[in-house]
């Protein structure tokens, strides 16, 4: 993987119009411990330091907002309390590490090649759900939990390439905080939800943005950051902001469930405009896949 490609090329259609990049995250070069490339193509994984990537892409503090809002599920008109909400969410809420060595002779001597995202702990022992893209080939993974800098290693229980999803150990974790995943199938288009990750790999803990379902049973087909075409189906779409960094991370229901992983999202082109729209992997699919990736599948 490289950080300065594009993605994903746009989905074939008949019409003489463009169609919106969808793109996924690239990891950069560290050499050491300094970013040697930074031109972030997708909106999935965030850099090592939220400093050097204001520095690279011109954003700044002000780019992430918290934004605490009522729910807007038409399922249901009581206000939703967000800030109440997140106190069970954020602690299951984790930071996603992947290296790997390269021999890029254009990378300084010593330089590592680093992907960074969000994932989920769904296990008190420590199993952590996360995208494929983060992780795929990495020779060392490492996972920080909420409220800690201290870097703990992880292993690859399971892989799925097709629906892009990976199953991690944190080696000797215990008695972790745990999300559970809700039931994906219920929603409709207008459910409130919120989306967690670790935006622009800023310190300080996730970045927690609100918005609506804005469609379900989306197809969407991207390459992977190996080049390869993949198709994803049964995808939620939403409005929730999704940035560099929140690969992975939860898309949270009014109930605080995991009702999707937040995994692509839609760039404009020079010719068109994409605003609001992002993509998770829906619950459904993910339950449906933990048993044969509990078995290393």
């Amino acid at each position: 993987m490289s950080d300065a490609q594009e993605l994903a090329d746009p989905v074939p259609q008949p019409s003489a119009r463009r169609k919106a990049r969808v793109r996924h995250p690239r990891p950069r070069y560290l050499p050491a411990g300094r970013l040697f490339a930074l031109v972030m193509a997708a909106a999935l994984v965030g850099g090592g330091t939220a400093a050097l990537v204001a520095g690279a892409t011109g954003w700044g503090a002000r780019t992430v907002v918290n934004r605490y809002v009522t729910n807007t599920s038409s399922l249901t008109e009581r206000p939703v309390d967000i800030r109440n909400l997140l106190v069970a969410v954020l602690p299951a809420v984790v930071s996603i590490t992947a290296a790997w060595p390269t021999s890029n002779p254009l990378a300084p001597p010593g330089s590592t090649l680093t992907a960074a995202g969000t994932g989920i702990v769904v296990t008190s022992d420590g199993e952590v759900v996360t995208n494929e893209h983060i992780v795929s080939g990495a020779a060392a993974i490492t996972v920080t939990l909420n409220g800690s800098t201290t870097p703990l290693p992880a292993t690859v229980i399971g892989i799925d390439a097709a629906h892009d999803i990976v199953l991690l150990k944190i080696t000797g974790a215990s008695e972790l905080p745990v999300l559970e995943f809700g039931d994906s199938t219920k929603l409709v288009t207008g459910d409130g939800v919120i989306a967690v990750g670790y935006a622009l790999g800023m310190e300080g803990g996730p970045t927690v943005t609100a918005g609506i379902i804005s469609a379900t049973g989306r197809e969407i087909t991207t390459r992977t950051p190996t080049g390869i075409r993949q198709t994803l189906t049964g995808l939620l779409q939403t409005d929730a902001p999704v940035s560099s960094g929140s690969s992975g991370g939860p898309l949270i229901d009014a109930a605080g469930h995991v009702v999707g992983i937040n995994t692509i999202t839609a760039t404009s082109t020079g010719s068109t405009a994409a605003n609001g729209i992002s993509f998770a992997i829906a619950s459904e699919t993910i339950s449906s896949l933990l048993p044969a990736l509990r078995q290393g599948g």
